[in-house]
């Protein structure tokens, strides 16, 4: 019996509902009319949950123990082996670039195309190096991504540059957001949005923030997002923003919201983004902000350059160059009119060129091209 559409296994490394995840579902979304899909994932966390709402297919599976423990090769490749004898897809798609590297270690046990995702900017030994070769193909996020592993020693035919893409569709503001923080709707709103951690930029953020709080008496900062890592440096860097928070003013005017699932609800409510990030393939919470038509400062890292343009869509600031981001921010909480300027030429810019249809075509053409027919026994 041969199958109407080909079968591919996503293999997802984390529970939670990122950028990375929210990229690759939104392009299952569009393209579940051409391509079977099957996601591998760790149970019981947000990203499971948004699975079963899409209705996509879903096999449980965990890449660690009942401690927090990395299962060993030996034990994940028994549990691979069995999961694709009972599935049988035609391609397997490693959504990180850990995973990608577990299968490129392998690749001789696994009779299918497999292909992983370049979402974050990591240094690489050698042998990983060579291993990954051995893939069929990868993805980059954006070109400077590629390019960081290209100069690591991966042959540039080995990986093709497809961005994440969004859709422009409006958003039901269900939550009003100043009335949940007990604000008056005059008050303007600042935002950072992403993971609590170094390479994000909080602790930028938040001291350039305290520098900016006597000039503006009608601006509040929402700090979104969770600290994941349970490593103590990652605990002592949350404790630490929020000590130079309380030393610094008696009324700094931030609140953390932690992990949010109506991000895109909030955006429209927000007067101004403020992304400090020392490292940012190509940012997500970038690209709904300015599908939004919202007024961004942002570092000049990663794909961050390829998404928007600077002075024209974008305040774009050095990374870790507090005075430049104090006086980016500055500029445009001064100023309505250049931040109603600069979101809807971020607007537009997305429309153009980062539109999830182009994004889903350019992984439909990259995933076929691997794909032989087959049929099933």
């Amino acid at each position: 019996m041969t199958r109407s559409l080909p079968r591919l296994m996503i293999a997802m490394e984390f529970p939670s509902l990122l950028g990375g995840e929210q990229s690759l579902l939104a392009v299952a979304r569009a393209l579940r009319s051409r391509f079977e899909f099957l996601f591998a994932v760790p149970p019981g966390g947000a990203l499971e949950e948004q699975l079963i709402r899409d209705r996509f297919r879903l096999v449980p599976f965990s890449w660690r123990d009942d401690q927090g423990k990395r299962k060993s090769d030996e034990e994940l490749l028994a549990a691979w082996h069995s999961l694709l004898a009972t599935e049988k897809p035609d391609l397997l798609h490693a959504n990180s670039l850990t995973l990608a590297r577990f299968f490129a270690r392998h690749r001789d046990q696994f009779p299918i195309p497999i292909t992983g995702h370049l979402r974050d900017q990591m240094r690489i030994s050698k042998k990983a190096v060579e291993d990954l070769q051995h893939l069929d193909g990868l993805i980059s996020v954006s070109d400077a991504t590629r390019d960081y592993y290209v100069q690591q020693g991966i042959a540039p035919q080995q990986i093709q540059r497809i961005y994440n893409g969004i859709e422009l569709d409006s958003h039901v503001v269900r939550t009003d957001l100043r009335s949940e923080l007990g604000l008056n709707q005059q008050v303007k709103l600042a935002a950072q949005i992403g993971q609590v951690c170094l390479r994000k930029g909080q602790d930028l953020l938040i001291s350039s923030w305290l520098k900016l709080l006597p000039d503006f008496p009608e601006w509040h900062l929402v700090v979104i997002g969770e600290r994941y890592s349970g490593k103590q440096e990652s605990r002592d860097y949350f404790t630490g923003l929020v000590k130079e928070l309380e030393n610094g003013s008696e009324d700094p005017r931030v609140h953390f919201l932690g992990y949010r699932t109506d991000v895109r609800e909030l955006l429209p409510q927000i007067d101004l983004l403020i992304h400090p990030a020392r490292q940012e393939p190509f940012g997500r919470v970038l690209l709904e902000a300015a599908a939004a038509g919202q007024a961004i400062v942002a570092t000049s890292v990663g794909g961050t350059e390829e998404m928007l343009e600077g002075e024209r869509s974008v305040k774009l600031v050095p990374p870790d160059h507090k005075e430049l981001l104090i006086e980016a921010c500055r500029d445009l909480m001064a100023d309505a009119t250049l931040r109603n300027k600069l979101g809807q030429a971020a607007q537009g810019r997305i429309a153009d060129l980062f539109l999830l249809g182009r994004s889903a075509e350019e992984h439909h053409a990259f995933w076929s091209s691997l794909l032989c027919p087959r049929s099933d026994p």
